[in-house]
């Protein structure tokens, strides 16, 4: 969707009168239908489709899931609201999305609180969700979006959140977080052991700080076997601004970009040091041909093809059969940190539509699709659950058992974005930084310095 479109209906959105009703009704009518709007592979859609039967068993009532890709989607969930369309019953919320949308979403504590739409969870089991996830994603102020509940390290209480003047606005789903993923076999080949230790003076290990990464890649960008150490995403978009946050969060800095008061807080010596080391690393011929513009897509590909021997990426990852038939296996590891850690986060909310007709049932279907069971039922089809007991509950017979053990202590570290309408906008400006320094176009205190200029004149147009 065009920017400016985005930016027009945000502000019909804030435009708009704070959302709700007096109270949800425990005895309302059960419809045949739920109407979902949902997105495509990024946010599970296969996941979501295999709750379909379960629910029409428990509840009597069908789910009809429209999906659509990411831009569209976007577009859609926008524009159902700024129409106040009763169309669909649940919406599908990103995190970039939710300042502009949570004065038009469903506040949720009157049904958390309600003990009759509560019978098999209480208040839904909200102390189960992974702290840090829930209150990135779902616990806003209506009128002060850009607020944060402050403690965000207990587990959620509904009393708490709104004794505080907060709410809940969705129930968390579909948790990503940048993870690291490297080839196993490589690391335990004795041979590649032997010669790092030779070069370098300590063992070889799976980095754990950004210096050890730099030199685990340079170590294995081995032409003779079309190896490269790693790959990085420094293409203009989400993807780029992603990989800046966590090295930013990691360097000491302030990993959201922007801080509550509407201030920049990337163009900072700890953001010089972060895009400083990143532009090093794209130039440093330890990464392969094409990465200034590479994104997800191209850096999963690469991996999988057996071109490099570290990635990150959000999802499991996957080699092709010829690696894998070689002997080629994958591990997981939690970022590398520096001063301290701070790995990229961001997840889905399911929502409810206050326009729907159906909101308590539209509740009960939220309430039963994020519960425990149907989240670890869910990891079999590469969902990502927001919950602690759904991490507990993965078995090691699950094929990505490692890549979930990583992801559920990588959230509990995780850094979201900023709470700002026109974060879309935002994130671009600080990608096309972060390309302009990995290609060399500018350096990168220069390019940090242009950002910040046309970062906070979109600060003050998103005011």
């Amino acid at each position: 969707m065009a920017a400016g479109a985005l930016l027009g209906a945000a502000s019909l959105l804030l435009a708009g009168c704070t959302a709700g009703s007096s109270g949800p009704d425990e005895n309302a009518e059960k419809p045949q239908q739920l109407r979902v709007l949902y997105g495509d592979a990024s946010a599970g859609d296969e996941a979501i489709a295999s709750l379909v039967p379960g629910f029409k068993e428990a509840y009597g009532v069908d789910l009809e899931i429209d999906n659509m890709p990411y831009d569209a989607l976007q577009q859609k969930v926008f524009s159902e609201f700024a129409s106040a369309s009763d169309y669909y019953d649940i919406v599908i919320v990103d995190t970039p999305w939710a300042p502009a949308l949570v004065q038009s979403l469903e506040p949720l504590g009157s049904y958390l609180s309600n003990d009759a739409l509560n019978k098999n969870a209480p208040e839904s089991d909200l102390g189960d969700f992974i702290p840090k996830v829930f209150y990135d994603t779902a616990v806003y102020k209506a009128d002060s979006p850009t607020e944060r509940f402050d403690d965000a390290e207990s587990a959620p209480d509904i009393g708490s959140i709104t004794d505080s003047g907060f709410d809940v606005f969705g129930l968390p789903i579909q948790a990503n977080v940048a993870t690291m993923a490297y080839r196993a076999d490589l690391f335990e080949d004795p041979a590649q052991q032997a010669a790092f230790a030779a070069e370098y003076g300590r063992p070889l290990a799976v980095p754990t700080t950004w210096e050890d990464f730099a030199d685990v890649a340079e170590f294995f960008t081995q032409p003779d076997k079309g190896l490269y150490g790693t790959t990085i995403m420094a293409g203009v978009g989400d993807w780029a601004t992603d990989d800046f946050k966590t090295l930013l969060a990691s360097f000491g800095g302030d990993g959201t970009l922007v801080n509550p008061d509407g201030e920049q807080t990337f163009d900072t010596p700890e953001g010089v040091d972060a895009l400083t080391y990143y532009a090093d690393l794209a130039q440093s011929g330890n990464v392969p041909p094409g990465s200034t513009s590479a994104d997800w897509g191209t850096t999963a590909d690469s991996f999988a093809s057996g071109l490099t021997a570290m990635t990150w990426n959000y999802s499991p990852m996957a080699l092709s059969p010829t690696v894998s038939d070689a002997g080629g296996r994958i591990g997981y590891a939690p970022m590398p940190g520096q001063q301290a850690e701070g790995p990229h986060f961001g997840t889905w909310m399911l929502s409810i539509n206050p326009n729907s007709k159906n909101k308590e049932w539209a509740y009960q279907a939220i309430s039963w699709m994020t519960a425990s069971e149907q989240q670890t039922a869910m990891t079999e089809l590469q969902m990502h659950p927001s919950r602690v007991s759904a991490y507990e509950s993965v078995t090691s017979d699950n094929p990505e058992a490692a890549f979930y053990e990583t992801l559920g202590d990588s959230l509990a570290q995780g850094v979201g974005r900023a709470r700002v309408p026109n974060y879309t906008e935002i994130s671009h400006e600080i990608a096309v930084a972060v390309n302009d320094a990995a290609t060399g176009a500018s350096t990168p205190e220069e390019a940090l310095s242009s950002a910040a200029d046309r970062v906070q004149s979109l600060l003050g147009a998103g005011n």
